[in-house]
Formats: C-alpha cells, structure tokens, sequence
C-alpha cells in the first residue's frame, strides 16, 4: 500500500468519524433519547432497570394528552428526569377523593393501573380539595400510586420541563415492546 492510499483511508475515517458523531447528536438532541428507568413509580407499565427510548418530536407538533408517559425535569429544580403518565390537562380541575381521580367533577377511568389501586391525597394535592391546573402545566402520577412521588407532593409540571414522551422499551432484550399510547 502506499502512502497516498493510508493517507486516503485515514482521512476518510476520521470523516466517517465526524459524520457519524454529528448524526448521532441530531438524533439525540432533536428526536430521541435513552433512559434508564430508576425505581418501581411507574410499575407495571415500566419496571425498575428497563431502558426506554423517549422521542422528542412529537411534544412540538401534537399536545400532550391524558395518558401521555413523559418524561420531564424534576419540578423542584433538581437535575434529574422523571418518568410518569399525565393525569390532568391545562385549566381542568383535579380532586383526589375516596381513592379515586376526579377531573372537571367526571371519576377518571384509568384502565392502565393495576386492579383495586388506590389513590391518596398528598403534600400538595390534598384529600378531598379542588385544584385547578394552570396554563401550560399538567398534572402527572406513577402507575404504582402507593411507590410514587408525583404531583401530588411537589406539584404541576411546567410544558417547558416537558423533554419528550416514552416511545419503547429497549432492554432487557426479552422486554423488548413499543409502549401504547394515550388514547
């Protein structure tokens, strides 16, 4: 081989190199990212360690919806993402009573959760009282009510902390699925 040759295949790599990388941060940063789910909050939807692919785009042109599982920043200012289903839209009401979600006064049917689960009022959403979603926020829950801290200890979640809905699950491999969406 010469050293014209080497040369060639030398630069053709490290372009190679820099087009994958470039590609590779498009995707990442405009329409899809990995996550690692932490905890049980959202079980048995998603389960502990199962890696999930959160696509980005879809938040931008359709609204969120009830059911929707997003992912999102912390409210409280923490560096962390969550994931969990939203439960109320912008400008609707939401109490917690009796074990059971009321939106605008209509029980919400929540054919997603486990039979017999139980939902409580917490720190911010209290047992029995009214609260009226602000523009541009929702209200989210884990499936798994009694494991979950969720809007209902630190409040609505801003749209702008809104990172992107919950796509598939990737591994395990034997977990491998796309996840239903808010219908």
């Amino acid at each position: 081989m010469s050293k014209f040759s080497i040369r060639n295949a030398i630069v053709d790599m490290v372009e190679l190199t820099i087009i994958g990388t470039a590609v590779f941060l498009l995707v990442y940063i405009l329409v899809g990212q990995f996550l690692e789910v932490t905890g049980n909050s959202m079980y048995p939807y998603l389960q502990d360690k199962e890696h999930i692919i959160a696509e980005k785009l879809s938040i931008k042109f359709e609204p969120i919806r009830r059911g929707d599982v997003i992912i999102f920043w912390h409210p409280g200012g923490e560096q962390i993402l969550l994931v969990k289903r939203v439960i109320a839209l912008p400008e609707e009401t939401i109490k917690i009573q009796n074990g059971f979600i009321y939106i605008n006064g209509q029980k919400l049917e929540e054919p997603y959760l486990p039979a017999n689960t139980v939902t409580e009022g917490r720190d911010f959403l209290k047992e029995g009282l009214d609260y009226k979603v602000a523009q541009d926020f929702y209200i989210v829950m884990g499936d798994n009510r009694t494991e979950s801290t969720d809007s209902r200890y630190w409040g609505p979640v801003a749209k702008n902390k809104i990172i992107g809905r919950a796509l598939a699950v990737f591994y395990p491999f034997e977990n491998i699925r796309l996840l239903e969406k808010a219908k």
